[in-house]
């Protein structure tokens, strides 16, 4: 969610350190790796011709491109371990997780997808393909394909939504449950961010410039020049990538469609839940920035009755983008989900 912001543009969520438009070979060997925004096609198959259930390359993210059914994702990796998943939100890509993932390298499987509409995953043309519920099913296909065994889903910004989702579809009365312990880092309930937009002011007010968003005059306006504008906060090298991937063909309509296919109006987000487990079974953590001023720390409050295992943790001069301010916290965070599960 991108505040478009009082002081100038402020935008949200994720992403791995490739050359945005061309694959590159990886050498999984020597250290040697060169990581792109496109995949590499190494022909494995394990169960599913789809599936990529191998360790990854230490420093540099392995990437490929793995069908979910109505798209292709492309998916970065690095890693071996238990399989950590992250979800970016707006105007992220995958690579937004690197300084978390250089916390877990040597712990964990790290894995990132490109979300439909961003960067070289696919972009449907037709608005409706990007409701929450078909979002979240790219997830849900997704989390097989790239563990045998249940994931900690780590989400901000519209990936929590889209997380949040995803873990109240997995149940650990499953017969292969793929979800097995959830972190939401500024990253809302679709239900209590609905709830907020409809009855809090404050939110209300921090949500206006959706508006815009959602008009067609965004798609000319928000080009990566003016993106950059609000995340002076990344290196030189780490800001090329993403105006890289910001100029991928269609890649900014694609994470506008979000915003334009979802309204968050309560009786939407109670339809969808209907559908679901009204409770996430896993342990849960939800981290907040306090300074977040697109979703405000209310979303952070009220998750009680989705999450009987919660804990939140809320952190004082930290702002929306919690996954580059704090890295070492969320990854703090992480290794606590798992050691609860």
């Amino acid at each position: 969610m991108l505040t478009a912001g009082l002081t100038g543009l402020m935008l949200a969520c994720s992403a791995a350190k490739p050359d945005a438009s061309e694959p590159a070979p990886t050498d999984s060997g020597d250290g040697g790796a060169v990581d792109t925004a496109g995949p590499e096609d190494t022909g494995e198959s394990d169960t599913d011709p789809s599936s990529w259930h191998t360790d990854c390359p230490r420093d540099q993210a392995e990437q490929r491109m793995i069908d979910v059914g109505e798209v292709t994702l492309n998916v970065a990796c690095r890693g071996s371990g238990p399989t950590v998943v992250f979800l970016h939100g707006f105007p992220e890509w995958h690579y937004s997780w690197n300084a978390v993932m250089d916390e877990l390298v040597d712990e964990y499987r790290l894995i990132a997808p490109d979300q439909r509409g961003y960067n070289t995953s696919d972009k449907p043309e037709d608005v409706a393909d990007y409701a929450l519920p078909i979002l979240a099913a790219d997830i849900t296909a997704l989390l097989p394909l790239v563990s045998p065994e249940p994931v900690i889903l780590v989400a901000h910004d519209w990936g929590g939504p889209v997380g949040w989702m995803v873990a109240h579809g997995s149940s650990a009365s499953d017969e292969r449950p793929f979800v097995g312990g959830f972190v939401a880092a500024n990253g809302p309930h679709p239900v209590r961010f609905a709830e907020l937009i409809e009855t809090d002011p404050d939110q209300q007010a921090a949500s206006s410039y959706m508006d815009f968003f959602r008009s067609e005059l965004a798609d000319t306006a928000l080009t990566p020049e003016v993106l950059a504008g609000g995340f002076d906060f990344l290196s030189e090298e780490d800001l090329a990538l993403y105006m890289e991937a910001w100029g991928q063909p269609g890649a900014i309509r694609g994470g506008l469609n979000w915003y334009r296919a979802n309204t968050l109006d309560g009786a939407a987000a109670t339809d969808w839940m209907a559908l679901m487990n009204p409770t996430v079974d896993v342990p849960v953590t939800v981290l907040w920035g306090l300074d977040d001023d697109a979703v405000l720390p209310q979303n952070a409050e009220g998750l009680e009755p989705y999450a009987p295992d919660l804990v939140v943790e809320t952190f004082e001069g930290v702002d929306h983008w919690i996954e580059h301010r704090i890295p070492g916290e969320v990854a703090r965070a992480i290794r606590e989900v798992h050691g609860r599960m």
